[in-house]
């Protein structure tokens, strides 16, 4: 699936889980465990949705990490000779700055991930209809387009069980797809735990 495409049915999950997210916020026990525990799937899948759009193709990965990496020696072996280290003391001062940004490129990496998933996503948009709506239903129209998406973007002719576990494994959009589809389905078993019992109460 192209990546706008692809954007624009994250969009539409995203519209569908902040609608639901609202209502939940408004329940008159919005302290309850199983409601509270609801809220804070549903703000994640929001957040793992934006960042699965903010992910960029490997080889723009490889050339981004390269460069940086080209950059971080060049300048801390020029900042170790111009403090007058020996060979020996700059290759250390290298090796350091080579593990430290090692240490701080996930935390970096996820951060541009979703400032540009953001920025490719944009604003949510509002659904109209009406106010009191099932939340669980909902949610279950927003997974059903998450798991279609999903599916479009691993492609027609990788629908079976072991190549969707393995495209979840080795391809970042898709993993984070999934993480987003097991949130949503934990938020939805968690109200209806709290419906069920509301009923029976």
């Amino acid at each position: 699936m192209p990546g706008p495409a692809l954007h624009a049915e994250l969009n539409a999950v995203r519209a569908l889980v902040s609608h639901g997210l609202a209502e939940v916020g408004t329940a008159a026990e919005a302290g309850q465990f199983w409601v509270r525990s609801a809220a804070a799937r549903l703000a994640a899948v929001d957040a793992v949705l934006t960042e699965a759009a903010g992910v960029v193709s490997l080889p723009v990965q490889a050339l981004a990490m390269g460069a940086v990496s080209f950059a971080a020696v060049l300048l801390s072996a020029s900042a170790a000779r111009a403090a007058g280290l020996a060979t020996a003391g700059t290759l250390i001062v290298v090796v350091l700055t080579l593990v430290i940004l090692a240490c701080l490129t996930p935390w970096a990496g996820r951060r541009l991930r979703i400032a540009l998933g953001r920025r490719r996503l944009g604003p949510i948009p509002a659904l109209t209809g009406p106010v009191l709506i099932s939340v669980p239903e909902l949610l279950a129209r927003a997974r059903v387009r998450l798991v279609s998406a999903a599916l479009r973007h691993v492609g027609s002719g990788r629908w079976t069980s072991p190549e969707l576990r393995l495209a979840a494994r080795t391809d970042p959009v898709t993993r984070r797809l999934a993480e987003a589809d097991l949130l949503l389905c934990q938020a939805v078993d968690c109200l209806e735990r709290y419906l069920d019992d509301l009923a029976k109460g």
